[in-house]
């Protein structure tokens, strides 16, 4: 059984004035950021994790960083980068509601054609390079516990798409260090959702 275990990055300053925080924006933690992975790795044995990927973003690098106390390598990999916001990519998301309502669907999330407003990143191209990503994952690993610390939008388009979930819009928020469990069985390469959002502190279950 292959483990997969999804971590959002800590807070960065753009997350907590409610920014739109893609990957043209590359801040780092803040102090709450660090704080929230730190607490994040006494509540997560590294010791059981075999492999460690990260998005090459600085938040994402910092976070991995610290949860895997150097005890692996950390792979980077740009298919994990946030989805491109384009020019959009560091303003605040209040703004964008003012001035472009009519890309926001009632839950307050981009529409689809939301791109053809600011030259941002499709959700169809997220999904694609998110499953590349995903498809080698499984292929080259087996029977082993992974960790991926990546980004908000981009875990929740990972998880829609290996669940075969309709919309994106139909899975739930991820918090800052908010944790995600999928395994899949070798033999028919099914996932199935173990748990979702958990933060520290609390129980994370890790299996070799």
């Amino acid at each position: 059984m292959l483990n997969v275990y999804i971590v959002r990055h800590g807070q960065t300053d753009t997350n907590k004035t409610f920014g739109i925080n893609g990957s043209g924006t590359n801040l780092p933690l803040n102090e709450k950021g660090k704080k929230q992975a730190e607490n994040l790795r006494d509540s997560f044995d590294i010791n059981k994790i075999d492999c460690v990927y990260s998005s090459p973003l600085k938040r994402a690098l910092e976070t991995a960083e610290i949860l895997n106390q150097s005890k692996h390598e950390i792979i980077v990999d740009d298919r994990l980068s946030e989805m491109n916001y384009g020019n959009w990519d560091g303003q605040d998301v209040q703004n964008i509601i003012k001035k472009y309502p009519q890309v926001f669907d009632e839950l307050g999330y981009f529409k689809e054609n939301y791109s053809d407003y600011c030259s941002g990143e499709t959700y169809q191209h997220l999904a694609d390079r998110l499953m590349d990503f995903w498809h080698d994952l499984i292929n080259n690993h087996k029977d082993e516990s992974v960790l991926l610390v990546f980004h908000g939008t981009a875990s929740r388009s990972l998880v829609q798409n290996v669940l075969g979930i309709p919309k994106i819009t139909l899975v739930g928020e991820i918090q800052n260090a908010g944790v995600i469990n999928i395994s899949v069985d070798e033999a028919s390469k099914k996932p199935f959702l173990r748990y979702y959002n958990r933060v520290a502190p609390g129980e994370f279950f890790i299996e070799k």
